[in-house]
């Protein structure tokens, strides 16, 4: 009875998490910039088979090694099962959605050994903010979220005294964290300190790293996570140091990438983690007195050591905290594979709010969970209304709308979109045949292959079909410039959200009028 029990809440729940992840998934354009570079350099990968080097240029010169391929891999991988639409696009990370939920239960079980708390922390991540919105939009962090998460079961159940084969899950947390790394390379290893710490805390750091396992881990984690790094090295030279700059050097060092640097920018994560935690955040507030008893306590913190559970917990959510607070790039979706724990935790909380109801009487019982289950039904609608009204926001990010505006403007063929200082690759997922980035700043966004200047592309422009997109008062009336000087004849059509299409004339036109 109690393991039917137990099946018909998983079932019930894989349900609720698909209905949450899935649902609305094609009903929104494809938005830049992120999504624009993700899915139009998957598509760029499926159409030239290029499965290993992400690229976005037509020509494969645009090659774009700002993430590893796997969210590269599971757009190609949706595109293929569910055909070419927005909903196969994002398809992967919705998948990644349901498993990160189901991963946080099972990080919820191994931790306090509940059934009770491992539905509860599934159920509670899935309806956090953050999660729940990340899990919508084409992103390597939640596909980063699930491996960290995974990483963490493995850990602590490497860690259990009395779990079998420890060995075993050591090598899977080497997986994991390997996995991780190929979903957004070193990010994965943030939470890998917090593990460290808790090691160190509790002095098995010697015991746990140098043993007869560590040879075999350490070649999981090289197979599965850096592989791909050293591949593209070998094959592309300047790779492993753009690799060192762009993921490790500049996110936490350098200023270069302009990401809310210094401690001022930490701030970022103060409402990130309150905010996006809505709803259950509600609960720490009604904890608080808890809350401000247990943090603020010197006894607490002295007795931390002797309750593994929330020592792990501690070490696992604010050393990683402090890590992306100190580095110089931050941004609200780098707190993601924190909440994992916040669920897990705020999922104890919530389940001392109901002893009263164990040995209760049914009546009583309806009386305790009528309201939170109406309250949270509620809340769930709200979620799922909010998601399907988002898809229906008309905003000027949206790469299908921009796509209708101008397609009747292109020629047939051999012809190329040139943004100037804008993105609009995901343009490339809905026919575009080529779109190439190009500047006039002289200090242009660091990629590894460094887009052209505007001077140096007018030179191409009595050999190519030149179209540009252009967007704001400014850069028009700049770019008009750049093109009468360079002698270059055009005809300008406005669109909307104050762009224009600047058609040089050398090119064949189909416009809307014939």
């Amino acid at each position: 009875m109690c393991s039917f029990h137990s099946i018909a809440v998983f079932g019930l729940l894989v349900i609720l998490l698909s209905v949450l992840g899935f649902s609305f998934l094609g009903k929104r354009g494809v938005w830049e910039p992120d999504e624009g570079y993700y899915i139009g350099a998957a598509v760029n990968m499926l159409d030239k088979g290029t499965y290993l080097v992400p690229r976005l240029g037509e020509e494969g010169e645009d090659i774009f090694l700002e993430k590893p391929p796997m969210i590269y891999w599971g757009i190609m991988a949706g595109l293929k099962i569910f055909g070419h639409n927005e909903f196969g696009a994002r398809a992967f990370n919705a998948f990644c959605y349901l498993l990160t939920c189901l991963s946080v239960g099972l990080l919820g079980f191994y931790i306090f050994g509940s059934r009770i708390d491992a539905t509860a922390s599934a159920f509670i991540y899935a309806t956090m903010i953050i999660p729940f919105i990340a899990s919508g939009f084409v992103t390597p962090d939640t596909p980063l979220t699930l491996w960290t998460t995974l990483a963490a079961a493995a850990f602590w159940n490497s860690i259990k005294p009395d779990v079998r084969s420890p060995a075993v899950w050591k090598i899977m947390l080497c997986f994991a964290v390997g996995a991780g790394f190929l979903a957004k390379g070193p990010a994965a290893l943030i939470p890998c300190v917090g593990m460290f710490s808790y090691l160190m805390v509790t002095r098995q750091t010697g015991r746990y790293l140098f043993s007869r396992w560590m040879f075999a881990g350490l070649a999981v984690f090289c197979m599965a996570g850096l592989s791909w790094y050293v591949y593209v090295s070998i094959k592309f030279p300047g790779a492993a140091g753009y690799f060192f700059d762009n993921q490790v050097w500049g996110r936490l060092f350098s200023e270069k990438y302009d990401r809310n640097p210094g401690m001022k920018g930490a701030l970022i994560y103060l409402p990130v983690i309150i905010l996006g935690s809505l709803p259950w955040s509600v609960i720490w507030w009604e904890k608080r007195n808890l809350v401000r008893d247990t943090f603020f306590s010197k006894k607490w913190w002295a007795n931390l050591a002797s309750s593994p559970q929330l020592l792990f917990l501690v070490c696992l959510f604010f050393v990683p905290l402090c890590i992306l607070c100190l580095a110089s790039s931050k941004l609200g979706l780098y707190a993601l594979p924190l909440f994992p724990v916040l669920a897990v935790a705020t999922a104890r909380l919530w389940r001392q709010k109901m002893p009263s109801a164990v040995h209760a009487r049914m009546a009583d019982n309806i009386k305790i969970y009528a309201r939170p289950a109406v309250l949270i039904s509620l809340w769930i609608f709200v979620l799922l209304g909010v998601k399907l009204g988002v898809a229906h926001y008309p905003t000027g990010r949206d790469a299908r709308a921009l796509w209708k505006e101008i397609s009747d403007y292109l020629p047939a063929e051999g012809y190329e979109i040139v943004m100037v200082d804008e993105q609009a690759n995901g343009l490339l997922f809905y026919g575009a045949k080529e779109v190439e980035n190009i500047t006039k700043r002289d200090n242009p966004y660091p990629t590894f292959v460094v887009p052209e200047n505007i001077t140096r592309e007018l030179n191409d422009a009595a050999t190519e079909k030149l179209i540009f997109l252009v967007q704001g008062d400014c850069r028009i009336a700049e770019t008009e410039k750049y093109l009468e000087q360079a002698g270059i004849a055009f005809e300008k059509i406005s669109l909307k959200n104050n762009k224009v299409l600047l058609i040089c004339r050398q090119q064949s036109l189909k416009t809307k009028n014939g």
